[in-house]
């Protein structure tokens, strides 16, 4: 009876050992920066960029942790090896930093007119005669850029509130379209209790891709980058629709 109850004890004993354990496989924790740039990125850890980082991780052995940071310290954090990931760059445009080979979000500047207008953008021919505003130092194509330098008809805003002065501009009848980024537009929209279909899309520009900087010397950044690179082109597969 003593030997079956020691055999019994020594088989719990071995299952117990050849069971994986939570301590074999520990989260890798990675520390992102978290700033101020709604709506792609906000303080409390919304938008697309947040979004897409936490669903190409989740179900991984890596962990985010999200610090609060301002951009211009995040990007010379990262270099240095105080931060890991740097959502919100354009690939390849920070040295010592690694990148996946799928993209974190787009931004997309847009025209915009009123509902009534049947006007479409489809190239600068399509522009002759027609007024608009844009903000002042933001590049769409060069091409565009070489079209508004001192025409008549384009309207060049600085300073603050510029989609609040477009949208105003439009309704007077001052102009026929501005230049926007969609998700920013959409964002200002909703937050200033706007009807999101108070103006129209009338066509884009092609998008330009954000990606995730990685601090490339990380003990596991070629792993991190794989992981990014399979988890983002699967995400993508959910947000590429708006790019139609």
């Amino acid at each position: 009876m003593l030997y079956a109850i020691v055999c019994i004890l020594f088989a719990c004993g071995l299952v117990t050992t050849l069971r994986p354990s939570k301590a074999e496989t520990p989260q890798i924790e990675l520390s992102a920066a978290l700033f101020d740039g709604c709506p792609f990125i906000c303080l409390d850890e919304t938008g697309p960029f947040v979004e897409g980082l936490k669903a190409a991780f989740a179900g991984t052995r890596y962990q985010l942790k999200f610090k609060h940071v301002p951009f211009a310290r995040a990007t010379r954090e990262l270099q240095s090896g105080k931060l890991d990931l740097l959502p919100g760059m354009l690939k390849d445009g920070l040295d010592d930093a690694v990148y996946p080979e799928s993209w974190l979000y787009f931004t997309r500047m847009c025209f915009f007119s009123k509902v009534s207008d049947p006007w479409r953008w489809h190239g600068i021919n399509s522009l002759n005669g027609r007024t608009i505003a844009i903000e002042n130092d933001i590049i769409h194509t060069q091409e565009f850029s070489d079209f508004v330098q001192d025409n008549p008809l384009v309207t060049h805003l600085s300073g603050g509130d510029i989609l609040k002065r477009q949208l105003q501009m439009l309704e007077l009848g001052r102009i026929q379209s501005f230049t926007a980024e969609q998700t920013v537009l959409a964002y200002h929209l909703k937050q200033n209790n706007i009807a999101p279909d108070s103006v129209q899309n009338s066509g884009c520009f092609p998008p330009e891709f954000e990606y995730v900087a990685i601090n490339a010397s990380h003990p596991m950044a070629a792993d991190i980058r794989e992981v990014l690179t399979r988890g983002l082109t699967e995400y993508n597969k959910t947000v590429a629709v708006k790019l139609n």
